[in-house]
């Protein structure tokens, strides 16, 4: 049996997103995974230690409005056979205004 620490329901979030050291002003791109009301999944092709901060840039599925969201990295592994990462982070507050 597999211990589930999740609390929140995930859903699919396939397609690109954008994310950013929180003060900084370079994006960078990423493939989301899923995303719930408490966190997000994505891979990236760079290294975040954990405890990072990130600004999140996604595009809502149903109306295409553009959310941002301030999360915090809680754990990173290295994909297999390749030299991206996937990684979960924890929302740190509600959605910003955009």
């Amino acid at each position: 049996m597999v211990n589930e620490r999740r609390n929140d329901k995930r859903v699919l979030l396939p397609g690109a997103m954008r994310y950013q050291h929180k003060g900084s002003q370079r994006f960078g791109n990423s493939l989301g995974r899923n995303i719930s009301k408490s966190g997000i999944s994505f891979i990236a092709d760079e290294f975040f230690p954990v405890s990072t901060q990130l600004v999140f840039e996604l595009q809502h599925p149903k109306n295409h409005e553009f959310v941002k969201a301030v999360g915090k990295v809680v754990w990173i592994t290295n994909q297999a056979h390749s030299e991206r990462y996937s990684i979960g982070a924890r929302f740190l507050g509600p959605p910003l205004a955009v």
